[in-house]
């Protein structure tokens, strides 16, 4: 009996289904460009209104993530950026610069889309936010410290696939089989004395 509760348990766990949530600002969302980003500046994006948000009610471990933001109007190699996960300087982020660099702006706005798939940079961006908990505060960062152009952030989207974590899952399962199999007991051994 106890072998049948451990493979019920693994099988629930195995079988539980991911949380997907998608997060959309400016264009993306049908709505107007996010602004520019400050020309010959280290300030970046950091006090535009969209490029930060708190995720909440997903699972508590990230499964995959694709994000994906539209540049328009300037240089891209005049440009670096990162997503990061947190608020602190030690948070776990991933730096969109050389994804940028690969692909130039065009006049009507360059899209550019990173899953854990991608090619090239996809492995980088999995080891960078994989396994991490995804309620948290989200940040889009760019800077342009060249002058002469201004580059504007139409919008970005971020889709998170998150699961509970298996161990906390498990853990439940376990619970409520082992107090079903003790009721299931109580009741049969009360029968039989009843029976008697």
């Amino acid at each position: 009996m106890k072998i049948k509760l451990c493979i019920l348990g693994l099988t629930l766990v195995a079988s539980h289904p991911a949380l997907a949530t998608l997060y959309q600002y400016g264009t993306l969302a049908g709505g107007s460009a996010l602004g520019g980003i400050p020309d010959n500046s280290t300030i970046g994006t950091s006090e535009m209104v969209g490029t930060s948000f708190v995720a909440g009610g997903l699972g508590s471990s990230i499964s995959d993530l694709t994000l994906k933001f539209v540049l328009q109007g300037g240089a891209s190699t005049d440009l670096s950026g990162y997503l990061r996960l947190g608020t602190t300087t030690s948070s776990p982020y991933y730096d969109l610069t050389s994804l940028i660099h690969a692909s130039p702006e065009v006049s009507g706005g360059t899209t550019y889309t990173l899953t854990y798939a991608t090619a090239t940079f996809g492995s980088d961006f999995q080891t960078a936010l994989n396994g991490r908990n995804p309620n948290d505060t989200w940040t889009l960062y760019f800077q342009d410290t060249v002058g002469s152009d201004t580059t504007t952030l139409n919008g970005w989207s971020l889709e998170v696939t998150a699961v509970p974590e298996p161990v906390n899952v498990a853990l439940g399962v376990f619970g409520v089989a082992l107090v079903g199999t003790v009721g299931i007991r109580r009741f049969q051994q009360t029968r039989k004395v009843a029976a008697l």
